[in-house]
């Protein structure tokens, strides 16, 4: 090889090592700068005078510098939010009243970090419908929570903890859905609209900073003087009405 192709040679090599910096650089860059979020779930029912609870997933790589979250809604109605820092998770709660009774309410949250900017939708149906009768509900989820005391300690979850009802069954028949919220945990309990055997029990548990339930229990009938709670498997998804 002469002079001339040696040097030609060399530039090309250095072409390529410059053009593969630069496609790692600009990899690394554009990853450290995605953000994606997706409501879990993209829909639900409600009724006035109650909670519509949503899930945000967010997917991102790295820190999330100077993050501003906007919740939107393309009425005039309440809404509130909590971020879970370390997890990444985003709750969302909506508040419709009674002028928002047969609405179908668009909410949409904005997020945006480090000049990146991701939005998501979804939807908030507020129905005409009658929420189930809470004390039966609450003697069901104070079982659940004696069986969790006892055997589940690691939890945390006991008769001192403060829980608030959401009614999550608008447009449900045949089994009624309860959601009870703490400072900490999902608790969602749901019922067999029936009667005995076939009127079981059941909740799952989720602690609000993650996306999945990790634990979930079984009365085979809520009827029968026996109510003995028997461990089930964990489903893979919260519950919404819808």
């Amino acid at each position: 090889m002469n002079r001339t192709s040696r040097h030609v040679g060399g530039i090309a090599v250095l072409l390529v090592v410059l053009v593969s910096s630069i496609a790692v650089l600009v990899y690394l860059d554009s990853g450290s700068n995605s953000l994606e979020i997706r409501f879990v779930p993209d829909h639900l029912n409600t009724v006035p005078s109650e909670v519509g609870w949503f899930l945000i997933e967010i997917d991102t790589v790295g820190p999330l510098p100077d993050l501003t979250i906007s919740i939107d809604a393309n009425t005039s109605i309440e809404t509130d939010y909590e971020f879970w820092e370390q997890t990444l998770l985003l709750e969302v709660f909506v508040y419709p009243n009674s002028s928002h009774i047969d609405h179908c309410i668009e909410i949409e949250a904005t997020l945006s970090s480090g000049g990146v900017t991701t939005r998501d939708t979804a939807k908030l149906d507020v129905l005409n419908w009658s929420a189930a009768e809470l004390p039966p509900v609450v003697e069901m989820r104070d079982v659940f929570v004696d069986f969790l005391s006892a055997q589940h300690a690691e939890f945390g979850v006991n008769d001192t903890v403060s829980w608030t009802p959401i009614y999550n069954g608008a447009g449900v028949l045949v089994v009624g859905h309860y959601l009870f919220r703490s400072d900490q945990w999902e608790m969602s309990v749901s019922w067999h609209v029936t009667i005995q055997p076939h009127d079981w029990a059941q909740t799952y548990l989720r602690h609000r900073s993650v996306l999945q339930p990790s634990w979930a229990g079984k009365i085979e009938s809520w009827g029968s003087e026996n109510h003995t709670v028997y461990e089930i498997n964990t489903p893979e998804t919260i519950y919404r009405a819808g």
